[in-house]
């Protein structure tokens, strides 16, 4: 860890420190001073060269030189012998600085951020180091001899050349940290497991593919694993993902039992509507001609297995084109998949690129960073071939184009961000806006990692008689198939209980009876049956199925699996269709009157609402559920965010004289209509009131369903609604004189979602808290979108009273932590007014603090039983540190809710707020809102 930046206190009466914020000659003492000085901090001085005059303090523990233009150290340096901490980095150094290595006293060594190309061997000779930053040179190997400084206990050296490290490493057995991210290291050397007293380790954005046998055992003390950005084929990256107990969990598993290859890739087609999809499946598949009609187009999503002939079996998935689709396609992608972008060569044009091919790669780059894709032209019997040849160059050129862009824009917000961190102030490094600042830059840099792997030309074919092109194209997907540098899983030996759970799986969905999803207990069951034990070794398999699209599992219904996903689509394609679609439908119930179906085409039509008996109608009719499994399914509708219940209207209430059903479902995706003229939300607040507004920026179009989703989610902090294509107003549903208007609005190729509360100055907590608790539902959405970068940004409440057209606003770093003690006013950036420092920091309250003694007994007795291990798994702990909590607590539901909950304290440190708590406990797989509002109340009061 490194050393508080600001000057650290000195012995009584032996010593002190100078500091940067005095004049250079001024801060450095002459050498008759009687007092001793200990610590120098010479950050930022632009300095060339050493000042003589420092190599006179022979007592200095520490000299702070980072952020200068050094490139040499003066041999005279050694005369610091006691010299025990010393920043080097943000410098200009291009060779190591040989004379570090005789000042033996060191203890932490920072020569980060230069442009080092080697390390000397003399450095072996720290035997008192503890702390080595090496990170951001440009190392392509490390000698042996740090691997020998045994007193090592944080080593980094990221974003260097490495290719690999040395067997040696094992040698440092008090190493706690050791971070190697972004390097190409291909692999890890045994002797890695024999660090035992390691605890964070991270080695994303490398080239691993297989980890040493027995690492999930040997480092079983490790808190904090990253492999993110790894070809991970053993074990798979699902697995690692859930940290070391499921990687040990998973080599037991593997050393146990029989081992199998047993290749199944998923394969998806994209694209617009009547570009070819289902006609090119049928080619595929069938090895013939059997094109598809406008009318026999597909509805939802089709699944089919294609024999290939050859050892690997495809899973296709034809993705239906018709924007009403859009929402639920992105449930079905997974990373490990092949996407094939299918487009129109006879019909498209220059100016159809974002349509047909460049919103089809934004949907892939922001859901599945790092998928394959492969670009499809189809209908070339309708061109000559001078024709094909000119549309497949100009889609390709557009394609790099494309790319150029994205990778150039992801590059000026990465360069943008390490310079903020370059030029601030030396004594904010280790503050809340340092800490943000990095981890904005590591969001960045790993979605600038995760870039599509398109195929740099378009591959033309026609699916007419002769299936022009058909061949070749089958005989390139079975050789991408088998390339590891494609897919590395698809070579991956498996658990044999693994297979066998996938056969039970397979089975139990071809019964007749088969019920559209069974419960993680029932799988636990036939898990069993297959040999997996443990309810984590259950939960990796089940993700491991999913992204085969074998079965499917989600994250955020964690209870329950789909051992059949055609029957999730027909639910899917029962609840989203075209507006025409839809009609007919609802037109086609026999049992409705004119009356009845002329009120539901107004409700549905305007307001994207539908009654409960119309939606278990549709529901039952394409899928044969009884009653109880209709629940399941609304319940499911819920959880995914494709519509919400209204509130239901009392007894009394005059909605009945108007026939609105007990039970309402509005639909956000298919709402068009504008924003209404008579909303009662002014363009500027009133005098009385403040207000509150949170922009999360976007430098592309939105997410299809994003803003559709969010809105379904913040309903349960809401009451009373009115909603339009591309946006919603309503109140707080703690204190209803809070208004809040949610917006998506698109400009210019990027876009952005807008939170405000509005509210009198007495009732500013309640709408910090409303505005909070709506963008926490957005940032716990946004997690389903792994490759989007955005930014959020508080506008200034100065400038939005007063109309400004373009208001002023600050970073959203406030959200996260509590004002600066002693500030009562902020300068809004674009006008330099003085704006009150409670219209940017939310009020500090018990959200903000670690939770009490009395918050975690109180959690632990009215949490259900049902839903504190889904809490558990929203809180982040592993699923095999919830199974230890269950074994060794059988007797105590309590006792097993009150470990979790300080389980999760422990690890999550700083983090673990009231304002987490209450999030996990609404998050659409809780449901426990009755808690998290009495959390809230006494949060207010």
């Amino acid at each position: 860890m490194r050393l508080d930046p600001h000057p650290i206190k000195t012995m009584a009466g032996l010593g002190y420190t100078a500091s940067m914020n005095h004049p250079l000659a001024a801060m450095i003492p002459t050498q008759n001073q009687e007092t001793k000085l200990l610590e120098l901090n010479l950050t930022g001085r632009d300095l060339d060269s050493i000042p003589p005059r420092v190599l006179q303090f022979t007592e200095l523990e520490v000299l702070k030189l980072s952020f200068n233009n050094l490139k040499t150290l003066p041999p005279d340096i050694v005369k610091l012998s006691k010299l025990k901490y010393l920043w080097l980095d943000f410098n200009k150094f291009e060779e190591f600085p040989e004379v570090v290595c005789e000042l033996i006293s060191l203890e932490h060594v920072y020569l980060s951020q230069n442009k080092l190309t080697q390390v000397s061997p003399r450095i072996g000779q720290l035997c008192n180091l503890k702390v080595l930053f090496l990170h951001k040179n440009e190392l392509t190997e490390l000698p042996n001899q740090i691997f020998h400084i045994l007193s090592l206990v944080d080593l980094h050296i990221s974003e260097n050349k490495l290719t690999e490290l040395s067997e040696d490493v094992g040698c440092l057995e008090n190493l706690t940290m050791l971070r190697c991210h972004s390097n190409q290291i291909t692999h890890l050397p045994d002797s890695i497991c024999g660090l035992k007293k390691l605890t964070y380790f991270d080695m994303a954005m490398n080239q691993l593919q297989v980890l040493p046998r027995g690492f999930g055992t040997a480092l079983g003390g490790v808190e904090d694993l990253s492999l993110f950005g790894n070809p991970l084929v053993q074990p798979p990256f699902e697995v690692c993902s859930q940290g070391v107990r499921a990687i040990a969990d998973y080599q037991d598993q593997l050393s146990t039992a029989e081992e199998f290859v047993d290749p199944c890739l998923k394969m998806v087609l994209v694209g617009e509507t009547c570009g070819g999809k289902t006609s090119l499946k049928n080619a595929l598949v069938l090895n013939k001609s059997q094109l598809e009609d406008v009318l026999s187009r597909t509805h939802g999503i089709d699944v089919i297995t294609w024999d290939t002939g050859q050892e690997i079996k495809i899973n296709i998935y034809d993705f239906g084109g018709h924007e009403a689709y859009f929402l639920t396609h992105q449930l079905f992608l997974t990373n490990s998949a092949l996407h094939l972008l299918v487009v129109n060569l006879s019909t498209y044009s220059e100016d159809n690129f974002h349509k047909e091919v460049g919103r089809w790669l934004d949907m892939l780059a922001v859901r599945v960073p790092g998928a394959v894709v492969r670009v499809i032209g189809t209908h070339t019997d309708m061109m000559s071939t001078e024709e094909v040849e000119a549309t497949c160059s100009l889609i390709s050129s557009q394609i790099a184009t494309y790319q150029d862009k994205r990778d150039a824009s992801l590059q000026e917000i990465i360069n943008k961000l390490e310079h903020h961190l370059t030029v601030m102030d030396p004594n904010n490094v280790g503050t809340c806006r340092n800490q943000e600042l990095n981890a904005r830059l590591e969001k960045a840099k790993k979605t600038a990692y995760q870039k599509l792997r398109i195929g740099h030309y378009v591959i033309p074919v026609s699916s007419a008689t002769g299936l022009d092109g058909i061949h070749s194209l089958k005989e390139e997907i079975v050789s991408m198939a088998g390339n590891s540098q494609y897919f590395p899983e698809l070579k991956r030996v498996l658990p044999r209980s693994w297979l066998i759970l996938e056969k039970l799986l397979t089975a139990k969905s071809k019964e007749a009876d088969c019920p559209l999803n069974i419960t993680l207990k029932d799988c636990m069951q036939m898990g069993k049956c297959a040999g997996l034990l443990t309810q984590s070794s259950l939960v990796n398999c089940l993700n491991y199925l999913h992204r085969t699209g074998a079965v499917l599992y989600y994250e955020a219904l964690p209870q329950i699996a789909f051992p059949n996903p055609p029957h999730l689509i027909d639910i899917f394609k029962a609840l989203l269709k075209d507006h025409a679609e839809m009609k007919a439908e609802y037109f086609k119930m026999s049992w409705l009157t004119k009356v009845g179906r002329e009120r539901i085409d107004k409700s549905f039509t305007h307001r994207a609402i539908l009654p409960h008996n119309i939606v278990s109608a549709l529901l039952k009719r394409h899928t044969g559920q009884g009653k109880e499994g209709l629940d399941v399914l609304l319940t499911l509708m819920l959880n995914f965010g494709i519509c919400h219940l209204l509130p239901t209207p009392e007894q009394d209430s005059v909605a009945k004289a108007y026939g609105i059903s007990d039970r309402m479902y509005h639909f956000p995706w298919y709402l068009r209509k504008s924003k209404p003229t008579d909303l009662q939300w002014q363009m500027s607040p009133q005098e009385v009131e403040e207000h509150i507004e949170i922009v999360c920026e976007m430098a592309m179009p939105s997410p299809w369903g994003l803003f559709e989703r969010w809105c379904v989610l913040a309903t349960r902090h809401l009451s009373y609604r009115q909603a339009w294509e591309n946006g919603m107003y309503a109140f707080s549903r703690v204190d209803m004189s809070v208004a809040i208007l949610m917006q998506h609005v698109e400009e210019d190729g990027a876009s952005s979602l807008h939170v405000a509360g509005r509210g009198t100055r007495d009732r500013l907590t309640t709408v910090w808290t409303a505005v909070k608790s709506i963008v926490s539902e957005l940032q716990s959405l946004l997690k389903e979108w792994p490759g989007l970068y955005t930014d959020s940004v508080i506008l200034c409440a100065h400038c939005v009273k007063n109309g400004a057209e373009n208001p002023g606003y600050f970073s959203g770093e406030p959200l996260h932590y509590p004002a600066p003690q002693g500030t009562t006013s902020l300068r809004c950036p674009r006008t330099g007014e003085m704006v009150d420092v409670r219209l940017v920091y939310p009020p500090a309250s018990p959200t903000n603090q670690p939770i009490s003694e009395d918050c975690v007994q109180h959690v632990s007795c009215y949490l259900s039983k049902t839903t504190w291990r889904p809490l558990a798994r929203v809180l982040g702990v592993e699923n095999a540190v919830i199974e230890e909590i269950e074994e060794g607590h059988h007797a105590g539901l309590r006792e097993m809710k009150y470990r979790m909950l300080r389980h999760w304290q422990r690890k999550a440190g700083r983090l673990a707020t009231l304002a987490a708590l209450i999030s996990g406990l609404r998050h659409f797989a809780i449901e426990e809102n009755g808690l998290a509002d009495d959390l809230e109340k006494m949060t207010i009061k």
